[in-house]
């Protein structure tokens, strides 16, 4: 099992979300922080290489994990469309 961290910025989004979706998307990362090692992690490219996303519905979360110390570290969390600017 994988510990979730939030970026304080990520952390600030993610309050400001619709109970529903928000309560969707930590589902969602726990599902990640339980399989870590056999999730599909879907890689970015450009300015976010070595992080990944979690798509949930029209959201989005990016993240990356460390497999020596056994954390994600959640960056940001936004619209699809707001995401990666």
């Amino acid at each position: 099992m994988y510990t979730l961290e939030f970026k304080p910025r990520a952390r600030r989004r993610l309050r400001r979300l619709d109970a529903t979706i928000r309560k969707h998307i930590l589902s969602e990362l726990d599902l990640v922080c339980a399989n870590c090692d056999t999730h599909r992690h879907v890689a970015l490219k450009g300015k976010d290489r070595g992080r990944f996303r979690l798509r949930v519905q029209d959201y989005r979360a990016v993240y990356s994990f460390n497999k020596g110390t056994r954390e994600i570290t959640v960056h940001r969390v936004n619209h699809r469309s707001k995401v990666y600017s």
